[in-house]
């Protein structure tokens, strides 16, 4: 296979990187950062750098390629303990859990039918690398070391995982178990959202009291150099890592670590003996010297005030709402850039028509850095509109001054028409009125004529 020189690799990595399309990253490197990132010389096969808060990748070497990543594997072990059990939970340890890891790997000497809970079982994990604790955990959540491996696999997918197989709860060499740093990443910032987590990546050092069958309290001790201060590879921004070894895997590491400005995650795989620390030290400077993370807003944050126009009974109705954003935004930019640098553009129609359903999107919002995009949301309603006429909100005197003018033109309107028919009732009445008199003199002058011609007729007949 031909060799690929060093320059020319550092500038392939260069390209890929300026031209990779991740979450919402897409800020035009400064100089003196291409500069930062082409003195970075890793031992590691594969590495990355990515913001923890936006998941934005600051840092890639063959971050898709699959590698064997051994102890670090437990971190989903730990994730899949800290989604599903509760931290005093107790792990009865079987048969199986206990006596099937490789002879000479990392334990702490737990027995069969030994309990311990969930806690105690996370800080084996995490700082002695325990293999049989981490078999014990796999049982207890899903019955067997098989099922356990196959929801592994399965949860790394629904984060994102896209070259991730797990077969063992505790990274033991197997051809088939295996992973990415781009994966591996983004399952330590799913578990950096546990506050139980943090604490137990921060510790150096943890006792488990006796049990129903160990008699000897357990002295547990951190393996990470980076968090301890005597190591001469401390660094004092990092909050801890998990690490990894097999002969096929070589070191493998992942650490997080923070100042004032951002929090960054780094994952190397496949490095040489202590070249894991020392290319962690490499991408946590480049990292922690060169970005920063800026939040813009947080979801259900007002955005703005937008129009909603239904027709009323003389006119259009006019009615403001508020609007939302619908989720958090936060961004990586480079250090020397401030949030006054970041432009908004809000895009809402001039006027909305009802209805307006509750989360209903009416428009997005959009933020550039040097004209190019760096982030984006939809734009949400909170409020339910109907297809009715929209009362005028009293708040604004010239909205309130057309109501009142508008209530008062059909309140006129109705006046009018209940004098026109009252007028056409009371002409009525008088019409019957009149009516019924004529009648009366009418069959009065009857009467009297009829009286008058009998007496008449009957003088006439005796005459």
């Amino acid at each position: 296979m031909r060799k690929i020189k060093p320059r020319l690799l550092i500038f392939l990595l260069l390209s890929y990187f300026l031209n990779l399309n991740i979450s919402v990253y897409a800020v035009e490197l400064t100089q003196g950062i291409k500069e930062n990132y082409n003195s970075i010389q890793l031992e590691a096969d594969s590495a990355i750098l990515i913001d923890a808060v936006t998941g934005d990748i600051l840092y890639g070497k063959e971050i898709d390629k699959k590698e064997y990543p051994a102890s670090i594997t437990k971190l989903m072990t730990v994730l899949l303990a800290l989604e599903n059990c509760d931290m005093n939970e107790k792990i009865t340890f079987s048969d199986e859990a206990v006596f099937s890891i490789e002879p000479g790997s990392s334990h702490i000497a737990i027995n069969p039918d030994e309990e311990i809970t969930i806690e105690q079982a996370l800080y084996a994990i995490m700082l002695q690398s325990a293999n049989e604790v981490s078999n014990g955990v796999a049982e207890h959540i899903d019955g067997s070391l098989d099922k356990f491996a196959e929801h592994m696999t399965k949860r790394a997918k629904e984060l994102g995982a896209k070259n991730t197989n797990f077969v063992n709860a505790n990274g033991l060499h197997d051809e088939n178990h295996y992973t990415t740093a781009y994966d591996m990443a983004l399952i330590a910032q799913e578990l950096l959202k546990y506050p139980q987590f943090k604490q137990i990546l921060s510790s150096t050092y943890y006792e488990i009291p006796p049990t129903n069958k160990q008699t000897e309290t357990r002295y547990l001790h951190g393996q990470t150099q980076l968090i301890k201060p005597s190591s001469s590879f401390y660094y004092e921004n990092c909050e801890g890592g998990k690490t990894g070894f097999t002969d096929q895997a070589r070191n493998t590491l992942v650490s997080y670590a923070k100042n004032d400005n951002i929090e960054v995650i780094s994952v190397v795989l496949h490095s040489t003996g202590y070249g894991e620390y020392t290319d962690t030290i490499q991408l946590f400077d480049y990292g922690l010297k060169n970005f920063k993370t800026v939040e813009i807003c947080k979801s259900g944050d007002v955005c703005q005030s937008a129009k909603v126009v239904s027709e009323g009974l003389l006119s259009d109705e006019t009615q403001e709402i508020n609007t939302y954003y619908n989720k958090d935004i936060s961004v990586t930019i480079p250090l020397e850039y401030s949030q006054n640098d970041i432009k908004t553009y809000i895009n809402i129609p001039e006027e909305l028509q009802p209805p307006i359903n509750y989360g209903k999107v009416i428009g997005n919002v959009k933020y550039t850095l040097n004209d190019k995009e760096i982030a984006s949301a939809d734009i949400i309603s909170k409020t339910e509109i109907g297809t009715q006429a929209i009362p005028v909100m009293a708040s604004s005197e010239e909205n309130l001054l057309k109501y009142k003018i508008k209530v008062s033109l059909i309140f006129a309107s109705i006046a009018v028409l209940f004098v026109l028919v009252l007028r056409t009732v009371i002409i009525k009445i008088n019409y019957r009125n009149q009516r019924r008199k004529r009648r009366k003199r009418l069959e009065q002058y009857r009467e009297e004529n009829f009286h008058n011609i009998e007496t008449s007729l009957r003088n006439r007949r005796y005459r």
